[in-house]
């Protein structure tokens, strides 16, 4: 049995968070319940509806997915961009993404280990575009990640995200009743699930509010933000905008 095909028997053996296409028509056999899959063609459509609508062919040099998990949006990222680096913190998920990108015979994309709540700004990982997908609601300081994210963003990021359903606005009292500052947003404070595959780092997540993130992207550089639009065709947690899709330009 050549490489290629004992990949291909590795992967149909292995359950997934994710379905991906396979050579032959079929798809990996995915553990989620099955009205929950609907959400990854969901983002896969605003992936890719973002991508040919706002990033032009001379700017597809370059990709860069934090948590890349299984590998599912790299894969994708890989038939738009020249190369592609996929950060991940778990290296049974890496071991995963490794082994669907080889059965898939998609040789420009690389993965690597990273705790994103600790990395630090490497220049070498700038990327033209930078996505962000279930990530920030699993964060116990998704402002560091945004930042960092922000930073290697060349030109264009896009963020999926639950987030809490009310923006919070208003003033705040600093020092004195007379002194006060604007509230750009709320994060609502919740447990989350370390053990898990699709969990963060700790056992605690901030997630934000909308406001919250479209400040944060414009105090960190961006010009150009808006909420991707979601329809009933859309997994329904998009439609009711109890999670949204992100885009941001420079």
């Amino acid at each position: 049995m050549n490489d290629k095909a004992d990949d291909l028997r590795r992967v149909r053996q292995r359950k997934w968070f994710y379905e991906f296409d396979l050579p032959d028509g079929s798809r990996t056999d995915s553990d989620l319940p099955a009205e929950v899959r609907h959400i990854h063609s969901s983002r896969i459509d605003k992936l890719r509806h973002v991508i040919a609508r706002y990033v032009d062919p001379a700017e597809r040099s370059s990709a860069l997915d934090l948590a890349s998990h299984e590998g599912y949006f790299s894969v994708e990222l890989s038939r738009h961009f020249a190369s592609v680096r996929g950060l991940e913190l778990r290296d049974d998920s890496i071991e995963a993404a490794r082994l669907i990108t080889r059965a898939l015979d998609i040789s420009n994309v690389v993965y690597e280990q990273a705790d994103l709540t600790t990395l630090s700004f490497d220049e070498r990982l700038k990327a033209d575009f930078v996505l962000v997908y279930g990530l920030l609601y699993h964060l116990e300081n998704p402002i560091q990640v945004i930042r960092l994210a922000s930073a290697l963003a060349r030109t264009h990021i896009l963020i999926e995200t639950q987030v809490f359903p009310y923006d919070i606005s208003g003033r705040l009292e600093d020092g004195n009743y007379r002194w006060q500052r604007e509230v750009q947003g709320v994060f609502s404070l919740s447990a989350d699930y370390a053990d898990r595959r699709e969990g963060g780092s700790t056992d605690i997540a901030l997630v934000p509010s909308l406001n919250a993130l479209v400040f944060l992207l414009r105090h960190f550089g961006f010009g150009t933000i808006e909420v991707v639009p979601s329809d009933e065709r859309d997994y329904e947690q998009f439609y009711r905008r109890s999670r949204v899709v992100l885009y941001a330009r420079r």
